[in-house]
């Protein structure tokens, strides 16, 4: 491969060949953490060319089976290369409470660089195991299965663009099952490619969803440029999918918390102690806490306890109070509702340190709020924690003072859909 020259290339992607694997709605999937046991069986029973088998197999050595199986789909043209360089114009269209969005987004190859301000940045923390996982996939397949997700400022000159290549017919559409529409038009000629080379030169960047992934990448290419005394390669890029922050689709949804087990003296201390920092209202009716927290303000909280029939609504006293919890913590983060979360609630009232959160054995993750206090109510769970999602702002403002959010505080809708198009690293 030639010496790098731009910050973004386009690439000769892999697309379903859909005469031999039938239709796209059939072999796409969603992103791998998403997809816990029964989806994954549901995937594989769907159609034998999902790409669930190149994604998360389910075979004991699962890194070499998704490479064998990559292997076969390409000598059997189920997967086809494009016969050349193209960047991606990725339009999803999707409804969320009853109102219509569309998202676009430039499905690229980004060159890999360390996160660094002004340039580019993560705003969450990552796990170890995912990140293990991902780059062990990687070294199997050497291909880029699904896309990392970054926010880039709004532009008025690619906003034209991509208006223009909007009006063009799809090279594929396909509807997923939550029907969310997913579109790919290519852009190809060089004056546009060009043109989106220079714009992106000097963007910053902020990863939105994709952290391990984008971590796993820098990983390979650090072993690969050890490998190959420091030669240029494919492993160079990855695969991106870049998207303004100011695009009207783009929606943050709230990630609640759900924990397991729960200190059954902190339990019955909670409202006593609780009243220490928060002004309490109590609720008997699930739709009225959550209209109530979405039309609240920063500091406030929703929080359900197993064997206690009220629901209550947790609205901080005084800003002042987490500095008090949090004094080393940066400004920046002490303002986020999932600070609050940790630092207070959990670590202070409830006994749950950083470290046991970081294990994720006790908590579980998900944007479905009423799906978390049904679980609290039917004692399958010791207790929900439903929170206020951050904006985009608070994601720029964390990332540009160096600092991550905890896990799991962000959730972009709709997920970035796995299969329509593939970066290989291996030519």
């Amino acid at each position: 491969m030639i010496a790098p020259s731009h910050r973004i290339e386009p690439f000769a992607g892999l697309i379903y060949n859909q005469k031999k694997s039938g239709p796209l709605e059939q072999v796409l999937a969603p992103p791998y953490d998403l997809i816990d046991r029964a989806r994954q069986d549901e995937l594989y029973a769907r159609s034998p060319y999902n790409v669930i088998r190149l994604e998360l197999n389910r075979e004991p050595d699962r890194y070499e089976a998704s490479a064998a199986t990559l292997r076969q789909w390409l000598a059997q043209g189920v997967l086809e290369r494009l016969p050349q360089p193209a960047c991606f114009l990725y339009t999803q269209r999707f409804n969320h409470e009853g109102q219509g969005y569309k998202r676009q987004g430039l499905i690229v190859r980004l060159q890999l660089e360390d996160f660094k301000p002004g340039r580019i940045l993560p705003h969450e923390r990552t796990f170890s195991a995912p990140k293990e996982d991902r780059l062990r996939l990687l070294q199997a397949t050497q291909v880029n299965t699904s896309s990392i997700f970054a926010l880039y400022p709004g532009s008025a000159e690619i906003d034209e663009l991509l208006a223009d290549v909007a009006q063009r017919g799809a090279l594929m559409q396909a509807r997923d099952d939550i029907g969310t529409m997913h579109e790919i038009r290519l852009i190809t000629q060089p004056v546009e490619i060009q043109l989106l080379q220079e714009a992106f030169e000097q963007l910053p960047l902020l990863i939105a969803d994709g952290h391990h992934r984008y971590a796993t990448a820098l990983n390979y290419r650090a072993q690969r440029r050890a490998a190959n005394a420091d030669a240029p390669g494919p492993y160079d890029y990855t695969m991106m999918t870049l998207v303004a922050d100011d695009d009207p689709g783009l929606l943050i949804l709230p990630t609640h918390r759900v924990l397991r087990h729960l200190d059954p003296a902190a339990v019955h201390n909670f409202t006593a102690h609780v009243r220490q920092f928060f002004a309490l209202e109590e609720y008997d009716d699930a739709d009225r806490l959550m209209e109530r927290l979405r039309q609240g303000e920063r500091g406030m909280l929703g929080v359900a306890l197993r064997g206690e029939p009220r629901l209550w609504l947790l609205a901080l006293r005084d800003p002042a109070m987490i500095d008090l919890v949090a004094p080393g913590m940066n400004p920046e983060l002490r303002k986020l509702d999932v600070t609050l979360l940790h630092s207070l609630v959990f670590k202070r009232l409830l006994g749950i340190d950083e470290a046991a959160v970081r294990t994720g054995s006790n908590i579980e993750y998900t944007i479905d709020a009423r799906a978390a206090l049904v679980a609290v109510g039917a004692g399958q769970a010791a207790g929900a924690f439903l929170l206020n999602p951050p904006s985009v702002a608070d994601l720029k403002r964390v990332g540009e003072a160096g600092e991550t959010m905890p896990e799991k505080s962000t959730y972009f809708f709709p997920k970035l859909i796995t299969g329509l198009v593939m970066n290989p690293l291996g030519d």
